[in-house]
């Protein structure tokens, strides 16, 4: 018999070339487990950025209702030595016996 040499596959496309070495260095298993890997870390990078837009708008609505409830406060102080000073001024002149004017 012939020494007839066995066919080669043709090469495939340039992308599958260095998959396939990789395959057949480290195993099925662990190429699996790298690219979920990939995946993970790519979909870790997105819910991170989510997170972190959620987390800048949950601060500026914390801010915005931080000074709307400082200026009501200011407002109910203001009111309240207001009319503390009314009542203050009432009570003196009728302590005095005089109506107030």
């Amino acid at each position: 018999m012939a020494d007839v040499a066995p066919s080669l596959p043709p090469p495939g496309p340039s992308w599958l070339q260095p998959l396939i070495a990789a395959t057949t260095q480290v195993g099925v298993p662990t190429v699996i487990a790298g690219v979920l890997l990939w995946f993970v870390l790519t979909q870790l990078h997105g819910m991170l950025a989510m997170i972190q837009q959620a987390e800048e708008d949950r601060t500026r609505l914390l801010i915005a209702m931080q000074e709307t409830v400082v200026a009501a406060i200011d407002r109910q102080t203001k009111a309240f030595e207001l009319a503390i000073k009314e009542s203050v001024y009432l009570r003196k002149h009728y302590q005095n016996g005089k109506p107030p004017h």
